[in-house]
């Protein structure tokens, strides 16, 4: 099958044909529509940084493994999302018993280029500027807590399945990370 053929296919036929058919070309052809939307979860939850782009390769290892389990019960996109979460909050895991420092993350892109002058592209750039300092203060468990819930609008049932603690756990942590994020902003 041409790889034109292949961007056609819906997601169910391609890690069908990938994995049934061990098609490395419908793996590519998944890889390649997914990329995009992956790398964004990743920097969103870890901040851009220089291990981001490894989390977002153990991603699709970790897709490709996992793929034969795939039952077609959700959108595959659903079960990609799951990954790239559970594997982002695996790293981050290993990162803290390491206690391994990392590049300043930023976990809020640069919005527009400022570069026309209008006060609301500067305002937007400064605001992203005071949320990056503000989060980089955050501990990595609180960032990745609050950019599920608040960037990534996972609900909570999913963000306490993903941690295995109770509901009430991971809304009160939310709720002291808000407080704690908003008491750093108060301070730059």
């Amino acid at each position: 099958m041409e790889n034109k053929n292949l961007a056609d296919l819906s997601d169910d036929a391609l890690i069908d044909l990938a994995v049934k058919g061990r098609n490395q070309q419908a793996w590519t052809a998944l890889i390649t529509r997914y990329y995009g939307k992956v790398a964004t979860t990743v920097c969103r939850i870890m901040g851009k940084n220089s291990d981001s782009e490894d989390v977002v390769q153990e991603v699709f290892i970790n897709m490709a493994k996992a793929a034969k389990d795939f039952k077609h019960e959700s959108l595959f996109s659903t079960f990609l999302y799951k990954i790239a979460v559970n594997t982002t909050y695996s790293y981050i895991q290993r990162s803290i018993n390491r206690k391994e420092t990392t590049e300043k993350p930023e976990f809020f892109l640069r919005i527009g280029d400022g570069r026309n002058g209008t006060e609301s592209a500067v305002l937007k750039q400064e605001r992203a500027r005071m949320l990056n300092l503000a989060m980089e203060k955050l501990t990595p468990e609180k960032r990745f807590v609050l950019t599920l819930y608040e960037v990534e609008g996972v609900p909570l049932k999913e963000i306490a399945a993903i941690l295995k603690q109770p509901l009430q756990t991971v809304w009160s942590r939310i709720n002291q990370t808000k407080k704690e994020l908003y008491e750093q902003l108060k301070g730059i």
